[in-house]
């Protein structure tokens, strides 16, 4: 029996703590794929975002579509929330993405207005 005391110890308290999260802090709230853009409001790293895909090849198709018409420096990149992302960044102030929107806009391309994600 001594020799089984440290498993169930490890055992009760793997099942013990998913308990005490799940009664403390309730069901975890995971972002849905419309939370994960953040609408840029304030002057600062913005960036351009061209569009979201679930898949790579859907997104490629955009992001050359962007680069052929000038906007260089057009990625993509999967976000936190499952989707491809094209994107154009390190826009300074929502004056100069306005000016970039509308220039997309001049070519057929929709462009949304988005805060940097964090480590971008």
């Amino acid at each position: 029996m001594r020799r089984l005391a440290p498993l169930i110890a490890v055992v009760a308290i793997g099942l013990a703590y998913p308990a005490v999260v799940l009664v403390s802090d309730g069901v975890p709230d995971f972002p849905d794929r419309d939370e994960c853009a953040r609408p840029a409001t304030a002057d600062g790293d913005i960036d351009a975002v061209f569009g979201y895909f679930d898949s790579e090849r859907e997104a490629a198709v955009l992001r050359d579509r962007a680069l052929e018409v000038g906007f260089i420096g057009t990625e993509m990149s999967w976000n936190g929330c499952g989707r491809v992302r094209v994107a154009v960044g390190g826009i300074p102030t929502l004056e100069v993405g306005h000016e970039l929107a509308e220039e997309a806009r001049g070519v057929g391309l929709a462009v949304t207005l988005e805060q940097a994600a964090a480590g971008t």
